[in-house]
């Protein structure tokens, strides 16, 4: 009877194959919005390195050059809340296109304590070659869509979805429409 007991209370307490079959199901799993977020992301950042992996630039770097590209009066915090990354991977980010050539601290005329990042030459032309095959990258992701009235519709609700909940992330985007 003992063994019978602990079988049952093991049951109760959710070990052996009852507590597996109680939990999510995969279709739960696979439904989940921050699931199918990150797999999609996923998805675009591979679609995104097949386009441009040979110019050994990420994602990340990417929006990072386009962004100093229409900013000239940026520092590192600046970028990183225009970019919505956090302040250490900004660092990183930044580390990376200096070593590459791509961009340059210089001091701000205003503040020598700042320093203000600013693409060079060379930045500026690998961004010229990245971002038609960057366009690219976005139209095949798009063409997951019968039409182009689907394909702004999934835009505009991922819009609305970041426009939500921006402000609840670690690190939020600032001014994201201007520019």
């Amino acid at each position: 009877m003992a063994g019978t007991k602990r079988a049952k209370g093991a049951e109760k307490e959710g070990s052996g194959k009852a507590a597996v079959e109680k939990g999510p199901s995969l279709a739960d799993l696979y439904r989940r919005p921050g699931f199918l977020i990150r797999r999609a992301h996923q998805i675009s950042v591979s679609l995104f390195m097949e386009e441009i992996g040979d110019l050994g630039v990420t994602t990340t770097q990417y929006g990072a050059m386009v962004v100093l590209s229409k900013r000239s009066d940026l520092d590192q915090a600046g970028l990183a809340t225009l970019v919505g990354i956090d302040r250490s991977t900004t660092a990183l980010v930044v580390s990376k296109l200096e070593q590459f050539g791509y961009l340059v601290r210089q001091d701000d005329p205003a503040d020598k304590r700042r320093k203000v990042l600013a693409l060079t030459d060379t930045g500026h032309e690998i961004l010229k070659r990245i971002t038609p095959r960057a366009r690219k990258a976005q139209n095949r992701a798009l063409e997951a869509f019968d039409n182009k009235e689907d394909a702004k519709k999934f835009i505009e609700l991922l819009e609305h979805f970041v426009e939500t909940f921006n402000s609840e992330t670690r690190a939020p985007i600032y001014s994201r429409r201007q520019g």
